[in-house]
């Protein structure tokens, strides 16, 4: 899955594509609290394209939203495209439950706190030193002295 506005969604689509994935779909995610556009429209969404390596299972018993609702939080947000962790939540169960959830563009650590959640594995890479203390401190935040046990000594 990845995160684009209008603009990028194409490209997004395309590159998606030539990498060797096969293109699913967009989910819209509607933004209520946006900044009006002076002049045009309201630019109040975003759009997550995704896709699979191969085919979608359809084996498994999972239904989930076409679209999603959901303001950018507004409290204790960390970074500026941090992501509603009840969107998070719900996009991370399509990784099946014994599969590991990456995140290339790890921010503040959103995707990571939402895997952790819903029970999957999380792997996040992340440039800024300063958001990957950020995302490491919310990660931290959020596991138990058992996902400390399963990770070894050097968790």
């Amino acid at each position: 899955m990845v995160f684009s506005d209008w603009r990028q969604e194409p490209t997004t689509s395309d590159a998606l594509q030539m990498a060797g994935w096969t293109r699913q779909g967009t989910i819209p995610w509607i933004k209520p609290a946006s900044r009006p556009r002076k002049g045009g429209f309201k630019q109040s969404a975003e759009f997550i394209t995704w896709g699979v390596k191969g085919t979608l299972d359809n084996n498994r018993d999972i239904y989930l939203p076409g679209h999603f609702t959901a303001s950018q939080p507004r409290k204790d947000r960390v970074h500026i495209t941090q992501k509603p962790l009840e969107i998070m939540q719900q996009l991370v169960r399509i990784c099946p439950e014994d599969g590991v959830v990456l995140d290339p563009f790890t921010g503040s650590g959103s995707t990571g706190v939402a895997a952790l959640l819903e029970g999957r594995r999380f792997v996040g890479v992340e440039l800024s030193p300063h958001y990957a203390d950020i995302a490491e401190q919310r990660l931290r935040a959020e596991l138990t002295q058992d996902d400390f046990a399963l990770a070894g000594p050097e968790a």
